[in-house]
């Protein structure tokens, strides 16, 4: 397999595609319930379709650049999971072939072929959590789209144009998923490695990278939301607050095949043999990129296996060395290894009979939307939770701006402060949600000090539901 996309034919890219079609679609039209993600963004996109405004009338953290991509899929849509699903896929595939043509156009292996696109669409469907249209695959678009540019700067002083448009490309990215700010530090190293007067280059840069921040920050201003934007479109990602739904050691069992690939490349690297001054230029931002990627990471906020995705594009670099180091009688390891590493790949992809999950002690469980009775009480209404389980929302829509429980508390648990209790009144006074779910049993306080609003609301037996009935 090694061996037949090392040729640069036009089947080569057919057959490729075909590949990453059969290993993602069964899984994608008939396995695994929606994730947790998923119904979250889902809600959001209803939220926001709806004709409220992000930030102030839905308290969440997710960058607006996304959240507007969740709102025009459900205008489209409606509340599909699959028409997610399959622009994650499309990105992903474009992502590879982007990848793979700027690593032939800028001659980065001694020979060029597909094998980045191809290690860049096995390895990211080595778990099931990655088909998600996640921002951070929605933001990596836009910083390889950056990377294009970058590296495609000439010395004969003409790259104005691509230089903005590169810092364009990054602030959509950052816009996306706000911890990709970081790859503006790639974007400084890339000017001192392909371009010439790096303080002008710079400028550029800036200036490119700015121009989509105040396009979003004059419509918030506009919208009367700036602040709610500043603080949580643009602060809250800097609290370094990991929030781990898969166990951060299940993640590491999750990704050892990619990762693995990653260190041995690494490991092997001082074998690599480059011949232009050129290949060992880009060798050393690839490095960078990979520093990047951490820094990524560490910022972030939502420590999971989608976070993977930002690894592929080095993995992509490193693996052509790493699987055309043997030649001669010895090309049948590249091959024999790569098999297995695919095999390895689907086995982590579809569990067979169950066996790979319980033996790595994998709960995938902790990040699927559970089907239980107790989810199935009220359906096709408007809710509120006050709780972080989203999964009452599956077959309901948000009846408030409370979507993140985390960002809520602040408000739930201090309701002696007066300002907290306002600020409760004033989100549902006008539309409040036709059922309310109290994980926290917070209603008999709530109907004490807002009985305005909450006295309305009866509670169903013994359950943990509260309906609305005047």
């Amino acid at each position: 397999m090694i061996r037949f996309f090392r040729s640069l034919f036009p089947s080569r890219w057919v057959v490729l595609v075909l590949l990453f079609l059969l290993i993602r679609l069964p899984l994608l039209f008939f396995g695994l319930p929606a994730t947790l993600t998923e119904l979250h963004h889902v809600l959001l996109g209803e939220r926001l379709h709806g004709g409220f405004i992000m930030y102030q009338d839905v308290y969440d953290t997710t960058a607006p650049l996304a959240a507007g991509l969740y709102k025009w899929l459900d205008a489209l849509f409606g509340k599909s999971y699959l028409a997610h699903r399959l622009v994650a896929l499309v990105l992903t595939i474009y992502q590879a072939f982007l990848l793979n043509y700027i690593f032939n156009r800028n001659q980065v292996h001694p020979q060029k072929s597909f094998l980045p696109a191809l290690f860049y669409l096995v390895f990211s469907s080595v778990f099931f959590e990655m088909d998600v249209l996640s921002p951070v695959l929605l933001g990596h678009t836009f910083v390889l789209l950056g990377v294009y540019s970058l590296t495609a700067i000439s010395k004969d002083g003409s790259n104005a144009q691509r230089l903005f448009k590169a810092g364009f490309m990054l602030g959509l990215a950052a816009l996306c998923y706000l911890p990709l700010i970081w790859f503006l530090v790639l974007g400084f190293l890339a000017i001192i490695y392909f371009a010439s007067s790096a303080f002008r280059s710079t400028l550029l840069l800036i200036t490119g990278f700015v121009f989509p921040f105040s396009v979003v920050v004059t419509y918030f201003l506009y919208r009367d939301s700036l602040m709610p934007f500043l603080e949580l479109g643009l602060a809250w990602s800097w609290q370094f607050r990991f929030t781990f739904v898969l166990p951060f050691i299940q993640v590491l069992k999750v990704g050892a095949i990619p990762l693995g690939v990653l260190a041995l490349s690494l490991i092997t690297l001082p074998l690599v043999n480059l011949g232009l001054n050129y290949q060992a230029r880009f060798l050393q931002f690839v490095l960078i990129w990979l520093i990047v990627v951490g820094l990524v990471l560490v910022s972030g906020h939502d420590g999971s296996a989608k976070g993977l995705i930002l690894f592929m594009p080095i993995i992509g670099y490193f693996g052509v060395f790493l699987f055309t180091q043997w030649t001669g009688k010895k090309v049948l390891i590249n091959e024999v290894f790569f098999l297995v590493l695919l095999a390895g790949t689907l086995f982590m992809r579809y569990n067979p009979l169950g066996l790979v999950y319980s033996a790595l002690a994998i709960e995938p469980d902790l990040i699927q939307v559970r089907e239980l009775p107790k989810y199935q009480q009220v359906q096709n209404e408007r809710i509120l939770v006050l709780g972080p389980d989203l999964n009452y929302y599956q077959q309901n829509s948000l009846g408030s701006p409370y979507l993140r429980w985390d960002l809520a508390q602040p408000y739930f648990n201090n309701l002696a402060r007066y300002d907290a209790l306002f600020t409760i009144y004033q989100d549902l006074r006008k539309a409040p949600p036709a059922y309310i779910i109290d994980q926290k049993s917070l209603m008999p306080e709530l109907q004490y000090k807002l009985p305005a609003l909450f006295n309305r609301y009866k509670r169903e037996g013994n359950s943990l539901v509260y309906k609305l009935v005047r």
